[in-house]
């Protein structure tokens, strides 16, 4: 008979293997909803250990990158294909060349990514940077998966990256912009642009907008952030005096008389 443990909560088991996990905690730690609900245990540790916390993180990474994950079984992959679908996503393209750009190693990492492009490439990105910030001044830059990224309401939003023949916004493109695109090199997850070419200035605002509207209805901002409710006056009342109860008894007789 496998020993039985106690774990820090008190919750008793009984295990053959070495993991020290508690099935009753996992079983109460487990999302109840959203797409992370849909793995086990194993492969949702698996995930969240390596970043993927959004289904915007998991379209990053490729396929490869993320079966390889301990943890992660082959039934775990329809269900990663499901929640990239629902979200018009589909895993990051292996066959993408990026450019080779050492890794920034400064308090920047930003401004290190963008001085070690080419200058057409530099000029391109800045000025991307600087309208996406523009169309949403409430997101927050910042560096993840070797490129400039921006997040709202704590979520990732997008991302902007070079590769070698051409720059690029990263993220999935909101339902209703395949028509404004068609000059562009386009899939789920990424519109691809020439330095000389760049997406135009009304179409990036019009994209992050739509981004922003999409995210506060999947992740709204908490009440402290949206303001204080007005607080409302309330009334004053005071209970009647002896003298206005007699009064009142008298009236109310007085009007039923006959």
């Amino acid at each position: 008979m496998s020993p039985l443990r106690i774990c820090p909560n008190g919750h008793r088991y009984n295990k053959t293997s070495d993991c020290p996990t508690c099935p009753q905690c996992e079983a109460d730690r487990a999302p109840k909803g959203g797409w992370l609900s849909a793995f086990g245990a194993p492969a949702r540790r698996a995930l969240e250990h390596a970043g993927i916390h959004t289904v915007e993180d998991l379209a990053t990474r490729t396929q490869s990158e993320v079966m390889a994950l301990h943890g992660m079984g082959p039934s775990s992959l329809p269900a990663l294909q499901a929640a990239l679908k629902a979200d018009r996503l589909t895993f990051r393209d292996p066959t993408r060349t990026m450019m080779k750009i050492a890794r920034p190693s400064g308090t920047d990492p930003i401004a290190d990514y963008l001085d070690a492009l080419p200058k057409d490439h530099r000029d391109a990105l800045q000025k991307l940077r600087k309208q996406i910030l523009a169309a949403a001044p409430d997101a927050e830059e910042h560096f993840g998966y070797g490129m400039p990224a921006f997040k709202y309401n704590g979520h990732p939003m997008l991302y902007i990256g070079a590769a070698k023949n051409h720059c690029a916004l990263y993220g999935s493109v909101p339902a209703g912009f395949k028509e404004a695109l068609k000059d562009f090199t386009m899939s789920k997850g990424a519109i691809q642009f020439q330095p000389a070419k760049p997406i135009p200035a009304a179409l990036v605002k019009a994209i992050v907008q739509a981004k922003v509207a999409e995210m506060e209805v999947r992740w709204p901002r908490s009440a402290g952030r949206a303001g204080k409710a007005k607080s409302v006056p309330v009334k004053k009342t005071t209970k009647p005096t002896g003298t206005a109860k007699a009064r009142k008894a008298a009236t109310k007789k007085s009007a039923t008389r006959p």
